[in-house]
């Protein structure tokens, strides 16, 4: 009889499967399971098993791209597979739903091959194909920066499946001759369309903004105004963006003035910003009025980003008792400061002759430190005047 030893890595895997430990009770228990489970081999085991035992495990997309993004950190594309394939033997309704979410997920893991080979299968499968199917090959070639194989990939499908491409499918195109920047190519095809909408100039304002084009930024803008299309957010964030990168962050600020006026809700990247804009030219006081008016408006939830936008310009700018400040505050909400940063306000502060706030500051952050955090601010706190 052949010796254990001998046996394949990947028969001994499979084996598994039918080995595994008693269900868990609850679908919450089999989550958290799958969460918390640092192992590629069990976790894929737990996924396996609990997937074929809980409906609802099977409808919560957010563990599906977890698990397989975790694995593919791992480097195990294998387990990947195995997870994937094993949920077409499960009692899911064989939508076309159901295809393109397991098109997406090989997709997120840089599998192109098997995310193709599953959209013939869903062919196959006599799946009635709608725009959405088209979309998310287009995504998968993008995605995957394949860009001359999606541009085949479009003109096939034309010729070969009966569908008339949508608003949605040509934006894909749009943002595919944008990353090759074949501006000349998006332009024609914007004005080909018969219903480009808001987002299809968006495309191009994100990438006359790239480029550094502010002339035909511009233009698109105009464009925009004459078809009499509302902005969205993302059109304001170009818009504040660009002000931002010339230093023009009260016009920028303006932006959101105007956002409220009609009604468009900022994004956290709305705020974050102009903040950003405000601390790069040293006006700390207008960026923490940015920061409070976020707060106010209440439109995002608070998130650490902003506080250390202000906290690392403070440091670099040497306004140090405002960086301990905002240092303070960042640890108040449970978040950790950089360490370059933090490094550089203990210095400022014992320049300062505040070696013992610099102490107490240190000691606060210590305490939010857990495994490889606390190991790497060692190298850090080891080179500090304390």
């Amino acid at each position: 009889m052949a010796s254990i030893s001998r046996t394949p890595k990947r028969l001994l895997s499979l084996a598994r499967f039918s080995t595994l430990c008693a269900p868990f009770p609850t679908f919450l228990a089999a989550k958290s399971a799958v969460e918390s489970e640092p192992d590629p081999e069990k976790l894929a085991d737990i996924f396996h098993d609990q997937s074929s035992n809980f409906a609802r495990f099977r409808r919560h997309r957010p563990l599906y791209e977890l698990s397989c993004r975790r694995l593919t950190r791992s480097g195990r594309l294998d387990l990947v597979e195995r997870l994937i394939d094993h949920q077409k033997a499960l009692p899911h309704p064989r939508t076309e739903g159901f295809w393109i979410r397991l098109i997406m997920l090989y997709s997120a893991s840089g599998m192109v091959e098997h995310a193709l080979r599953t959209f013939h299968q869903m062919v196959e499968d006599r799946v009635k194909l709608t725009e959405k199917s088209i979309c998310a090959i287009l995504t998968v070639y993008l995605d995957n920066n394949l860009i001359d194989d999606l541009h085949s990939a479009f003109t096939t499908m034309l010729s070969e499946i009966d569908f008339s491409p949508g608003t949605k499918s040509y934006n894909l195109v749009l943002k595919a001759f944008c990353r090759q920047k074949d501006m000349e190519s998006a332009r024609k095809l914007l004005h080909k369309m018969e219903n480009p909408d808001i987002g299809s100039y968006n495309v191009l304002l994100e990438a006359y903004l790239k480029n550094g084009n502010g002339v035909r930024f511009d233009e698109i803008l105009k464009e925009i105004k004459s078809k009499g299309l509302e902005h969205d957010c993302s059109t304001y964030n170009h818009r504040i963006l660009r002000f931002c990168k010339n230093k023009e962050s009260v016009r920028a600020k303006k932006l959101l003035d105007e956002m409220a006026v009609k009604g468009v809700k900022p994004n956290s990247a709305s705020y974050n910003m102009i903040i950003f804009g405000f601390s790069k030219v040293g006006d700390f006081e207008s960026a923490q009025k940015v920061l409070e008016r976020m707060l106010a408006d209440g439109y995002v939830a608070p998130c650490s980003i902003s506080y250390i936008i202000l906290f690392q310009h403070m440091v670099k700018e040497g306004e140090f008792d405002s960086a301990l400040n905002m240092c303070k505050e960042i640890i108040r909400r449970k978040w950790v400061p950089p360490f370059e940063a933090m490094e550089g306000l203990v210095k400022g502060l014992v320049e300062m002759s505040e070696v013992e706030a610099a102490k107490e500051v240190v000691e606060k952050m210590k305490k939010r430190l857990k495994g490889n955090a606390a190991d790497s601010w060692k190298t850090h706190e080891a080179a500090l005047p304390l």
